[in-house]
């Protein structure tokens, strides 16, 4: 039940994060889409990113998730676990008020990743110049490694799944629902960009993530 919670849980992030996710990605979408030289392309060139993306999440969710498993069966630590679903809900909460962009509070946090994206950005850049559809699925592989405090959020709830099986399928449940909008961002472009910086709707979607981060809470009492 708790696994299925969890996996909800990352979707609905997933979902009512899109506005951090047009902020960070927004850009690159819009070239994507400006560069598909028709609707067919554009919309290969959509899928072909965003899935690109959700491997990538599913794989860091694996890591992260197989560590903590690895761990846990060599120290057989049952409260090392409640932490980590503890420290989950706790981001999640945290997730929704940095949303809200009332308080940057996770922007520390998107630091940590900034030695990994410096290796992978100058890959990532050259492979924008190349123009056929199937070059976008490598890129958005390549783009899922920005460093980015929702994707770091759901991974502490990936990591507290102890299996990697499982950790794998909290970040999938998370990159689908981020899909839906991305998918959007690359076929309209600024259209989608100017509506999801609408002030209203980060709040909205901010406090929304913070009171699923308060359930989660409730939900371990």
């Amino acid at each position: 039940m708790i696994l299925q919670t969890d996996f909800v849980a990352a979707f609905i992030t997933g979902l009512l994060g899109a506005t951090h996710c047009i902020a960070m990605c927004g850009g690159i979408a819009c070239i994507l889409g400006s560069r598909a030289n028709n609707s067919s392309n554009k919309l290969l060139v959509s899928i072909g990113f965003n899935l690109g993306r959700i491997l990538s999440y599913s794989i860091a969710g694996a890591i992260v998730a197989g560590s903590i498993q690895a761990i846990s069966q060599v120290h057989k630590s049952f409260y090392m676990l409640v932490a980590l679903q503890w420290f989950a809900a706790i981001m999640l909460i945290l997730l929704g008020i940095h949303l809200t962009r009332w308080w940057s509070i996770l922007t520390p946090v998107e630091q940590l990743g900034k030695g990994l994206w410096s290796k992978v950005q100058p890959k990532a850049s050259k492979m924008l110049a190349l123009q056929h559809p199937a070059a976008s699925l490598p890129l958005g592989m390549l783009w899922g490694w920005l460093p980015c405090g929702l994707v770091y959020s759901t991974l502490v709830l990936s990591a507290s799944q102890a299996h990697w099986l499982n950790g794998a399928g909290v970040m999938f449940s998370f990159g689908l629902g981020t899909f839906s909008v991305m998918l959007l961002a690359v076929l309209l472009g600024q259209q989608l960009t100017k509506l999801m910086t609408n002030r209203v709707l980060q709040v909205c979607s901010g406090l929304s993530v913070l009171s699923l981060g308060i359930y989660q809470v409730v939900t371990l009492l």
